[in-house]
C-alpha cells in the first residue's frame, strides 16, 4: 500500500491542529442538540452540561478527549462466512455498495424504475461474487415488500445471498433488535456478538450539530453490545454546514466526536468508524454535489482527521449522474482514486450507486469494480528493492534487446501489472471482430456470467432453519426458499 508518508493529503499537521481546536470550541461553547430525554439524562449523569429545555449539550475538552482516547483503534468485523471476516485497519481500502437506493436502472431496458426485492437479491449475489467488494447486502429499497416485514426480509436476504460483512438495520431500536435476533439465529446466542460482531451499525448525525432520537437508538443499541458503528456525516456545505471546506470539516468533526461522547455513556471502549459523505450544496440547482472535487476534498480531509485521532475511516465515492454514462464513471473514478490514495479504511457507499446514492445499477456495479481495481492498484504504490530495480536483467538484455523471454518479466508482471476484467485493450480490428462492444455491453455480459456461475456459500442447515423461522414471523408469504432462488 501507499505508505503513510506518501499518502494523498490535503491538510498539513498545523491545519489538523487548527480544525481540532476549533472543534473543541464548538463542542464546548455551541454544543449539540440531543433529541432524546433518556440520552440527555445519561449525558447529565456522566458530567456533561445539559439544558433540558433547549436539549443542547455542551461538551468540555476533557470529556471529549477522554472519550476519543477510549475508542478501540482496530477491531475485527466478522462475516457470516469466517473467511470473509476483515480487520478494520489493515492498510487496505475495503469497498461496499450504495444503500437503500430508491431507483433501479433495469439492465434490460436501461430505464430507471422502483426496485423490487428480486433486484436487490440479484445485486447482493453480484457483490458476493466480486473480489473487490468486502461488504455485501441488499443495496436498495425493496418496494414490493410490506412495510412491517421489509427490514427483516431485506436483512435476511442479504445474509442468505452473501457470506460477506454486512450492516445491521440502523433506523431505530426496532432495527437493532432485528439485527440482534438474526445474530442470535446464526450464533445461537446474541451475547457472542460482543466478541464477534456480525453487524455494524450505521448512523448519520443530522447536520448541523443534531442527534435525533431514532439514530441515537441505533448508536446506543449497537454500542451497548460493544459492536461497531459507522458514524458517517452527510452535511451540505453552504446549506447544513459552512460553505468553506474547513468550516464543514470543523462541524463534521464536532458531529462525529459528539457521537463518540454519547456512545461512551454505554460502553467503555466505543468501536467507531469515522465517516464522511459530506459535499457542497450546488447553488445553481439546490442539489447535493457528490460528484464534485470538493466532495473528495472533504472526504480526504475526514480521512486525515480520523488518522489524527487514531480512528478507522470511511469515505464515500459517488456521482451526480442519473444514468450509466461517462459522467458517472469519471466522477466515481476521481473519488475512488482519492479515497484509496488517502488510505481510507472503507469506501462503503461506492459500488453500483449513482445520483447521490439514490439510484443503483448492476451494470454500473460491474464498471465500478473495474474502477476499484485500478484505484486499489494505484494505492499499492511502487515496490523498490534489488529485484525490482532490475539492474541484472537490464544488463543481460542490453541495448536494443527484448524482455519478453526473461524470467524476471514472467514473475514481475504477475505481481505488478493489473489485469483488467472489463476494459478493452485489444487492437481496433480485434475489437471489431469481437462485435465492437462498448463498456456497457461488456459490463452486462460480465454481470450475466457472474449470476450464472457464482453461488453464495450456503447457510448451515440449523442456521437456515432459524432464519426461515424469523422471516415467516414477519412475512406471511416469504421464507428462506423464496429469498435464494431469484434469477434475472
Amino acid at each position: 500500500m501507499v505508505t503513510s508518508k506518501n499518502m494523498l493529503k490535503v491538510l498539513e499537521k498545523g491545519d489538523l491542529d487548527a480544525i481540532h481546536g476549533a472543534t473543541l470550541t464548538v463542542l464546548a461553547d455551541t454544543g449539540v442538540f440531543v433529541n432524546s430525554e433518556e440520552t440527555l439524562e445519561s449525558l447529565e449523569r456522566h458530567g456533561l452540561s445539559v439544558n433540558k429545555k433547549t436539549r443542547i449539550v455542551k461538551m468540555p475538552e476533557s470529556i471529549v478527549t477522554e472519550a476519543v482516547k477510549s475508542c478501540e483503534k482496530n477491531f475485527k468485523w466478522h462475516a457470516r462466512s469466517e473467511k470473509n471476516t476483515i480487520e478494520v485497519v489493515d492498510g487496505k481500502t475495503k469497498i461496499g455498495p450504495g444503500a437503500e437506493c430508491v431507483y433501479y436502472i433495469d439492465p434490460e431496458t436501461d430505464q430507471a424504475r422502483v426496485p423490487t426485492l428480486n433486484d436487490g437479491i440479484l445485486c447482493c449475489r453480484l457483490l458476493d461474487a466480486l473480489d473487490n467488494a468486502k461488504i455485501a447486502y441488499v443495496p436498495m429499497f425493496a418496494s414490493d415488500v410490506p412495510d412491517d416485514a421489509r427490514r427483516m426480509v431485506v436483512m435476511a436476504a442479504g445474509l442468505i445471498n452473501s457470506g460477506k460483512c454486512t450492516f445491521g438495520g440502523s433506523i431505530d431500536k426496532t432495527d437493532v433488535e432485528i439485527a440482534m435476533r438474526l445474530g442470535e439465529a446464526i450464533y445461537g446466542d446474541r451475547e457472542i456478538m460482543r466478541k464477534k460482531p456480525l453487524f455494524c451499525g450505521y448512523v448519520d448525525p443530522i447536520s448541523p450539530l443534531a442527534h435525533e432520537h431514532t439514530m441515537l437508538e441505533a448508536l446506543l443499541g449497537y454500542s451497548e453490545m460493544d459492536m461497531p458503528v459507522f458514524v458517517t456525516v452527510m452535511a451540505l456545505a453552504g446549506g447544513t454546514a459552512p460553505a468553506s471546506i474547513a468550516g464543514t470539516l470543523v462541524q463534521q468533526n464536532a458531529e462525529v466526536l459528539s457521537s463518540i461522547v454519547i456512545s461512551r455513556t454505554v460502553t467503555k471502549s466505543p468501536k467507531i468508524v469515522y465517516g464522511s459523505v459530506s459535499c457542497p450544496l450546488d447553488m445553481r440547482t439546490s442539489m447535493s454535489a457528490t460528484g464534485s472535487p470538493e466532495f473528495s476534498l472533504i472526504g480526504v480531509g475526514a480521512v486525515q482527521l480520523a488518522k489524527y485521532y487514531g480512528l478507522p475511516s470511511n469515505m464515500g465515492v459517488q456521482s451526480d449522474s442519473k444514468s450509466v454514462d461517462a459522467q458517472t464513471s469519471y466522477e466515481k473514478a476521481f473519488a475512488a482514486m482519492a479515497a484509496a490514495a488517502a488510505g481510507a479504511d472503507f469506501s462503503d457507499l461506492f459500488f453500483g450507486a449513482t445520483e447521490a446514492f439514490n439510484t443503483f445499477s448492476p451494470i454500473q456495479l460491474m464498471i465500478d469494480d473495474e474502477i476499484a481495481s485500478n484505484a486499489l492498484r494505484f494505492a499499492q504504490g511502487i515496490e523498490v528493492n534489488e529485484e525490482t530495480l532490475a539492474v541484472d536483467v537490464i544488463h543481460k538484455v542490453g541495448p536494443r534487446g527484448g524482455y519478453l523471454k526473461e524470467r524476471h518479466t514472467m514473475e514481475r508482471f504477475r505481481k505488478e501489472h493489473a489485469v483488467p476484467r472489463l476494459s478493452d485493450r485489444w487492437s481496433r480490428s480485434a475489437w471489431m471482430n469481437a462485435g465492437s462492444k462498448n463498456t456497457k455491453k461488456r459490463a452486462k455480459e460480465r454481470m450475466i456470467e457472474l449470476l450464472n456461475s457464482h453461488t453464495p456459500e450456503p447457510l448451515e442447515t440449523e442456521v437456515r432453519k432459524n432464519i426461515d423461522s424469523l422471516i415467516r414471523e414477519y412475512s406471511k408469504t416469504l421464507g428462506a426458499d423464496a429469498l435464494e432462488k431469484r434469477r434475472l
